[in-house]
């Protein structure tokens, strides 16, 4: 019940709806269509495209670090994850509809560079919470990346399986699938309730 309480509070939602959206759609492209789309769509060899995977993963280890040492604070820090999260979408539709190798490349590891901003819906979570409720709201949230993974995982397949009956390219449905995902994820986040603690903080 003390969980549910946190349901109970309007901008849980929007942590909530991005929790479930800027991890996963790095994540799902990271650990399961990078590879398939640089063998499928480039030809490249499975080391060759395990290579790509490792450069993205290797770029992301450190990336939350910088973001970290970014963070704009808590007046500037929601409009930061809004964009950011529209930047991400652009650079999925990018790839979806751009079908250059070393473009495609390219866009991957941008992706990874700017797969770090997630790490500042912690510190917004931290601040949106009173302290008797933060350890709560940081479980909840945690808990609704990995949802978010395993939803949008399952999801982009099933999508993936359609447009390959269609006669559509998969890899192109997918990325543009997580980009309207994201898009929607970064308006909601835009548009519902922010904390008071944060309203508070900007009078």
């Amino acid at each position: 019940m003390r969980m549910a309480e946190l349901l109970t509070l309007p901008h849980t939602w929007g942590t909530l709806v991005l929790g479930m959206s800027c991890y996963a759609a790095f994540l799902s492209l990271r650990g399961l269509w990078i590879g398939p789309l640089m063998m499928d769509r480039h030809g490249l060899s499975l080391v060759h495209s395990g290579h790509v995977a490792f450069v993205m993963s290797l770029i992301s280890l450190f990336t939350p670090a910088i973001f970290g040492r970014l963070d704009p604070g808590t007046l500037a820090r929601r409009q930061w994850l809004a964009n950011f999260s529209l930047c991400m979408a652009a650079l999925f539709v990018m790839l979806g509809l751009w079908h250059s190798t070393i473009g495609n490349i390219a866009i991957v590891i941008a992706m990874a560079m700017l797969s770090g901003y997630g790490l500042l819906q912690y510190a917004d979570v931290r601040a949106s919470y009173p302290d008797h409720m933060t350890g709560r709201a940081l479980s909840l949230f945690t808990m609704s990346m990995f949802l978010g993974v395993a939803l949008m995982q399952w999801f982009t397949g099933v999508v993936a399986a359609w447009a390959a009956q269609h006669g559509w390219e998969s890899y192109t449905a997918v990325a543009l699938t997580i980009a309207i995902w994201l898009m929607i994820a970064s308006t909601a986040y835009r548009w519902l309730p922010a904390s008071p603690l944060l309203l508070r903080s900007k009078v």
